[in-house]
């Protein structure tokens, strides 16, 4: 018994000095991984990305503007109403529609009249809001606002989510007008920033949180719908004029946003950008759960009903909730009810008033059993018959309410009243 445990404690101790050596074999190897991988780094890494490379000067931006070794010409500059700047020595200049660089370089030609080869840097301090288009098949199309915000206090604009920004790149520099076979190139960003408070729904991981991309303008639109196809979702944006103006056109593929929690295609908008979602010929019940999931869509949307109901008022309901959902929260409709009337204001403006023939058997997106969005006005209508009864009760009342007082005259009086 003796030598058996003898040999038990012998075995324990050569495991544990084979993991010791272990332990020490892996993380020498850690610790030269680490360095190889810090050492491979070089300064090129600091270099900018230059994502604001066709980044179209206008009204609402700020510029930093510094000559250097001219501090007396050097400050804060605001573009205005006229699209104009106004330079010491050079008075007010036009720089509407030129990018930084066509600024900078533009701005160095013109000082070498008073300077001995000028030397400029430019930057946004200040963006301007930004209005874009958003078309196709999201809850709420139409012209999206979008606020502005500066480089040195970003926390002053909404809450958006935001990603990395690849930039849209067109290979055909000299083009002068948009054509269908423009040819682009997307070019993904990795800067690294601050990641603000989010979506607690959203499972994205964003590099930056400040700027206004193609998720936070279908957030904005309320959200996509089970008829998004958004594997060919279509952006038009203008050309800078040093590139040939006109415009360019990018096809993106969405799907790894929603999918994987790829930001890789959030691309950053700028102002006037025309953006378009297409419809699915066939219905895609993941796309709605995988929205909510990635912050694109909200989980409920708000619907008021009223009329002969038991429960009138405002009801919530999911993102893609039909008209069955706010009958049964809204508790049973009362008797002598007839159909259902909608109000609501269509994509294009136009307001839509159905009468709905309800069932609430039938498929939820069918005729009638419809989908609900945001801001629908539901009213139960009184049937025939309740329309018959609330006329004869309206006729008969006064009468009955003249017979009801003599009673109670004739029974505290104790006289007949003819």
């Amino acid at each position: 018994m003796y030598i058996k445990e003898k040999k038990q404690l012998n075995l324990l101790s050569i495991r544990i000095a084979i993991f010791i050596c272990l332990s020490g074999f892996i993380g020498a190897n850690a610790q030269q991984v680490i360095e190889e991988r810090i050492s491979s780094l070089d300064t090129s890494y600091l270099k900018s990305k230059n994502e604001l490379e066709d980044y179209i000067l206008d009204t609402g931006d700020q510029l930093n503007i510094e000559f250097i070794g001219i501090p007396e010409l050097s400050g804060l500059f605001s573009i205005d109403e006229q699209g104009e700047i106004y330079f010491k020595r050079i008075k007010n200049t036009y720089i509407r529609g030129l990018t930084i660089k066509e600024l900078t370089q533009l701005l160095e030609e013109r000082y070498e009249e008073f300077l001995l080869n000028p030397e400029i840097y430019i930057r946004i301090s200040r963006f301007k809001p930004i209005r874009v288009a958003l078309r196709g098949e999201v809850r709420s199309s139409g012209i999206l606002n979008l606020p502005s915000f500066t480089s040195t206090n970003v926390k002053t604009i909404l809450k958006p989510l935001e990603t990395s920004q690849p930039s849209l790149r067109l290979n055909n520099k000299t083009s002068k007008s948009f054509t269908n076979s423009t040819s682009l190139e997307l070019s993904p960003n990795k800067n690294t920033m601050l990641d603000s408070s989010m979506n607690s729904n959203n499972l994205i991981k964003r590099n930056n949180s400040y700027l206004t991309t193609l998720s936070n303008a279908i957030q904005m639109a309320g959200g996509l719908t089970s008829y998004s196809d958004i594997s060919k979702i279509e952006i038009i944006r203008d050309i800078p004029i040093g590139k040939g103006g006109g415009k360019k056109r990018a096809i993106i593929n969405f799907n790894s946003y929603i999918k994987k929690a790829d930001n890789s295609y959030d691309i950053r908008l700028f102002d006037g950008d025309d953006i378009f979602i297409p419809r699915l010929q066939e219905q895609d019940k993941s796309i709605i759960p995988n929205s909510i999931l990635s912050g694109l869509s909200p989980k409920f949307i708000n619907v008021s009903i009223g009329g002969r109901i038991e429960k009138p008022g405002e009801v919530r309901i999911p993102v893609e909730g039909s008209l069955s959902d706010v009958m049964n929260l809204s508790g049973p409709r009362k008797p002598l009810s007839g159909k259902i009337y909608l109000i609501r204001y269509n994509q294009d403006g136009t307001l839509l008033r159905k009468s709905i023939t309800y069932s609430s058997s039938a498929t939820p997106g069918s005729p009638r059993n419809p989908y609900l969005i945001a801001g629908d006005l539901i009213t139960v209508k009184n049937s025939f018959l309740g329309k018959t009864s609330e006329t004869l009760k309206t006729i008969s009342e006064p009468f009955i309410g003249i017979y009801a007082t003599k009673e109670v005259i004739e029974t505290m009086t104790g006289k007949d009243i003819n």
